[in-house]
């Protein structure tokens, strides 16, 4: 079987991970744009100009999505894709879904299917034109993957036919991500020297301020005085320049990603929704769990889906939740360790990529 995985500008390892043991059963090519976030996978990528591609401006996307209903489109993909039997786009109302749509009415492709993310149903339908590429996605595509329940009942909402999805979540590769034997020493004795990590985007909605009044309040904590805390945030993002000096920030390349979890001892994700915004999933909540960290994290959008019982979930926003749940991990390395195995377990049992490659592989199948 061909099939094609169209993903444009956002064509990423992490989400690449668990199609690339499909490389082994179907013939699989991807597609991205010029600028794509990576390129490098075990199957071939065709790259083609998209809007995405432009240098930023200000008000860059506003702009864009405005001349062109949606900025996600992919200059001359409906001709690459013939002879496909199977496209697998993302997203209902991104452009370049329509135009894996348009392909398939002109007898190119046998069959489109949608990884589908939004939590908010009715979300992304302000802009002239995106309701009725939604409707029309919603209307043709052969099937749609939600990547949470909560991703499926938007879609309810939204008018979906329920016998059209099936929930697949995201995956992770549990041998490129898993836990150092020193890390996990560090946290089976009373080791008073601890990192605790953020990784993602430095932006306000991923909770990076919570994150660092979380921080001082440990600082100054009495209870944590013998205790040396060392914060680190890693990524990129508009609030970089706010972050304060005292905490290390920095980023670095994906494949350096695995140590960066092994250098730490606990792992914060504090993210908080806006009206238009919720966490989707938060990949790096897997790889946390991959490299079997103890973590604190919110109780928003998939959050609980991807976390489980893997980890103390707090009220987003909640920062004095966040503190004394960092706390409590800092002064039982036992509580460290049990949640550190909870983790491990959760993403070798529930999340490791070779499972979410046979999820995908039998929903192909099933299609033809």
């Amino acid at each position: 079987m061909k099939v094609a995985v169209v993903r444009g500008k956002f064509l990423n390892k992490y989400e690449m991970q668990f199609f690339e043991p499909l490389a082994d059963i179907f013939d699989i090519t991807a597609f991205g744009s010029l600028t794509s976030f990576h390129d490098r996978f075990r199957f071939p990528v065709v790259k083609l100009p998209s809007p995405m591609d432009l240098p930023d401006f200000p008000y860059k996307m506003p702009v864009l999505n405005r001349l062109c209903i949606d900025a996600h489109y992919l200059l001359g993909l409906e001709g690459k894709l013939k002879g496909f039997d199977l496209v697998h786009t993302a997203e209902t109302y991104y452009h370049y879904t329509q135009q894996c749509l348009n392909a398939k009415k002109k007898g190119y492709v046998k069959k489109v299917i949608a990884t589908v993310l939004e939590t908010i149903p009715f979300n992304n339908e302000g802009i002239p034109g995106r309701q009725a590429f939604k409707a029309r996605a919603r209307r043709e595509l052969d099937h749609m993957i939600a990547l949470t329940n909560k991703t499926k009942a938007a879609l309810l909402l939204e008018g979906a036919d329920p016998k059209k999805i099936t929930v697949i979540s995201h995956f992770i590769d549990t041998k490129v991500f898993y836990p150092a034997k020193a890390t996990i020493g560090r946290r089976r004795h009373s080791n008073k020297k601890l990192v605790i990590l953020f990784c993602g985007r430095f932006e306000w909605y991923k909770g990076i301020f919570d994150f660092i009044d979380a921080a001082t309040r440990l600082l100054h904590d009495p209870a944590l005085r013998t205790y040396q805390l060392e914060f680190r945030m890693v990524g990129d993002g508009s609030e970089k320049m706010k972050i304060p000096e005292w905490i290390q920030h920095y980023s670095v390349g994906y494949e350096k990603m695995p140590s960066v979890y092994n250098d730490a001892d606990i792992f914060v994700a504090p993210s908080k929704p806006t009206p238009t915004y919720e966490e989707q999933y938060c990949t790096v909540l897997l790889e946390a769990q991959a490299s079997g960290l103890p973590i604190v994290t919110t109780r928003s959008g998939g959050i609980p889906e991807n976390i489980g019982d893997a980890g103390i979930l707090v009220e987003p926003g909640d920062v004095s939740a966040i503190a004394e749940a960092l706390k409590s991990y800092i002064l039982s390395p036992k509580k460290r360790l049990a949640y550190a195995g909870l983790a491990r377990k959760r993403a070798v049992s529930v999340h490791d990529a070779g499972i979410g490659a046979k999820k995908l592989a039998a929903l192909y199948t099933s299609l033809f």
